[in-house]
């Protein structure tokens, strides 16, 4: 009997030894997780009873997963799922009363109480957008006072989400000195120059297999120039042209150009009365995981991008003919920030009409297109995967056009299915392609 007790000590102590209950992890682990932040608000007399109520609850809820886990035959798994909700619609409504208390320590002005109320480290806190913006006004203007950590946080995402360009994207940063011992003819977007008496010739050149955006910064010194040539020029894929020619004065002279450039054109005109084709095979159908101004990452330049969740190898389609101009394959790393987003597969294709589409996430070696390559409306170009900034398998797709030398932005499009067409495809909605 001895042994038998100490046996079950043993096991029941194992068993506790998990952080949380195994069944329903994904749901419980949250709620299990805001346990400690809610009993640090119960301190606050406008949250306090809820919270009481909720650290109740949510101990007899543990208890009840920690049963099942331990496969006690009078405890229902339906039951502790149903507990699980009641469990969350309190967690609900206590995140509620915080938001809330922080909105009235804004309209208040009380700045300490603003602060104790945002540094909880509550699971959804300042989830609300319209909040979020307020309190990150309202905390940039008083945080040489004290700092909130989770504030910090919020504003560099944001500051990253503004400032990265997409994925496959890079904005390039060159200098084109003559006067300098360089070697510039490596450069996939080059400035060259020729003397021809007293006349420099300036050119361009795209040696890549898409087109380019490219903003010049010139600085002449005692050179006669033609003030209205544009600054901001338009490169298709391997090509080149003469951009500017200017005489050289009696005297010392120089010139030399900073310059920025960026895949695609920014006089790409988008027809959006085009009708595209879901990414994947006719009749076969994905869920949107995030669609227009998601929450996760769809802000800033992926605004209009669209996740679908799918498996990893499923087949992807073009949604329009194109040229191939930009690939990867080789990764197989993924992980949920953004220092990962460089390890994502992809396939970028330019259109006639000078946009991009992007498709993100490719498994390793799942390129099935090659850069130079004509791809018709709806043909197979590749296979699905979880690669880069990912958390978990879904293909992420953007029709893309550059907005400066600097930036690139996503465009709103139209996608015909088996239901008609649809212009903002909706988080959750399941999708036929047609």
């Amino acid at each position: 009997m001895i042994k038998f007790l100490t046996l079950f000590l043993l096991f029941f102590t194992f068993l506790h030894s998990k952080e949380y209950p195994i069944v329903f992890s994904k749901m419980g682990t949250p709620l299990y997780k805001s346990i400690e932040p809610i009993k640090k608000l119960s301190t606050l007399k406008e949250i306090k009873k809820s919270s009481l109520e909720y650290l109740k609850k949510a101990n007899k809820t543990l208890n009840y997963g920690y049963r099942i886990d331990n496969e006690d035959g009078e405890v229902n798994p339906k039951i502790y799922l149903l507990k699980l909700r009641k469990l969350q619609k309190k967690h609900d409504y206590i995140l509620h009363l915080l938001h809330k208390e922080i909105n009235h320590s804004i309209n208040k002005k009380d700045y300490p109480l603003f602060i104790k109320l945002t540094n909880y480290k509550l699971d959804g806190l300042l989830k609300s957008k319209s909040l979020l913006e307020k309190s990150i006004k309202f905390y940039k203007k008083n945080k040489n006072k004290s700092k909130s950590k989770l504030l910090e946080e919020k504003i560099a995402f944001q500051k990253n989400l503004q400032s990265t360009q997409e994925f496959f994207n890079m904005v390039h940063r060159l200098t084109f000195d003559p006067s300098k011992q360089e070697t510039f003819s490596n450069r996939s977007v080059n400035i060259t120059s020729r003397q021809v008496g007293d006349t420099i010739i300036i050119g361009l050149e795209n040696k890549n297999p898409y087109s380019v955006t490219i903003k010049l910064n010139p600085k002449y010194k005692n050179i006669k120039y033609d003030k209205d040539v544009p600054t901001l020029v338009v490169l298709k894929a391997k090509t080149k042209k003469e951009y500017i020619r200017f005489g050289i004065k009696k005297g010392s002279s120089s010139y030399s150009y900073n310059y920025t450039w960026i895949i695609g054109s920014i006089d790409a005109v988008h027809d959006d009365s085009y009708l595209y084709r879901l990414p994947y095979k006719v009749g076969t159908s994905h869920v949107v995981s995030q669609g227009y101004n998601g929450k996760f990452t769809h802000k800033g330049h992926s605004q209009y991008a669209i996740d679908f969740a799918m498996d990893i190898g499923t087949p992807l389609c073009a949604v329009r003919s194109g040229v191939v101009v930009k690939t990867k394959s080789d990764s197989n790393k993924r992980g949920d920030t953004k220092e990962f987003a460089k390890y994502g597969n992809y396939i970028t294709i330019e259109h006639d009409d000078g946009t991009l589409a992007t498709y993100y996430h490719l498994k390793r070696n799942g390129v099935g297109v090659v850069i130079g390559q004509i791809v018709e409306r709806g043909q197979v170009i590749g296979y699905s995967g979880n690669t880069g900034f990912s958390r978990g398998p879904h293909l992420h797709f953007a029709i893309l056009k550059p907005s400066s030398a600097s930036k690139i932005k996503s465009l709103p499009i139209k996608f015909i299915t088996t239901n008609g067409v649809i212009n903002n495809p909706k988080k959750g909605t399941y999708y036929r392609a047609k």
